[in-house]
């Protein structure tokens, strides 16, 4: 299994995990269980997403390099409903349709 993300914290891992999960894409973590010892120990300790499948590597590149822009994107996005929600959010905080590509 190769390693295809380092997240910041545990948190953004399951994020992260559910996010491939639901495009298909299986991925184990690793590190989040010594996450609590960081400081403590003499390495800087992140939890990894690890592929299940090494086939789904370029894909899963792509779902996370469009997580980085979104995280790092500062914009809004306006719904149908008239709504503008911030780009970083997939559906709509006001009637929950999904944010258009």
């Amino acid at each position: 299994m190769s390693t295809v993300y380092v997240a910041a914290d545990p948190f953004e891992a399951e994020i992260l995990k559910a996010y491939l999960a639901e495009h298909r894409i299986a991925v184990t973590i690793f590190g989040s269980y010594a996450w609590s010892a960081r400081g403590d120990l003499p390495v800087d300790i992140y939890p990894r997403l690890q592929l299940q499948d090494e086939r789904d590597h370029a894909r899963a590149r792509q779902l996370l390099q469009q997580y980085e822009n979104r995280r790092h994107a500062d914009g809004v996005w306006r719904c149908s409903c008239g709504e503008p929600s911030p780009i970083h959010f997939e559906s709509c905080w006001n009637c929950g349709k999904d944010r258009p590509l």
